[in-house]
């Protein structure tokens, strides 16, 4: 079995981390991230395969579900659709900005 794919893709000269895993069977799922260069999460896809456990052919349609959920997330990338607007790559993943928010570091867009 396929424990995971990993992948490098650049968009406007950003490199993005696209990486699939299987969770395994207790938990169900595969998870695939897309990591900006630097390491901040810009986008997370959770797909769940508890409905399949124990059928004959689990493995080999878990390994399908993570070839096809990781190509689709490299064409997406390749695209720019995890980008704001259709030029630019937040320095900041959503996390990132919140947290910063929270502790005082900047204030939310539009507000003084």
């Amino acid at each position: 079995m396929i424990t995971g794919f990993n992948s490098e893709v650049s968009y406007n000269d950003i490199v993005f981390h696209i990486q699939t895993e299987d969770r395994g069977v207790k938990a169900g799922r595969i998870d695939t991230i897309i990591y900006r260069s630097g390491g901040a999460i810009v986008h997370r896809k959770q797909i769940f395969y508890k409905d399949i456990l124990g059928a004959e052919c689990m493995n080999t349609a878990i390994e399908e579900i993570m070839r096809e959920i990781h190509e689709k997330t490299i064409n997406e990338v390749r695209k720019g659709l995890w980008t704001i607007g259709a030029t630019i790559v937040p320095k900041r993943s959503f996390r990132e900005v919140i947290t910063g928010i929270l502790i005082g570091e900047t204030s939310a867009p539009g507000v003084d």
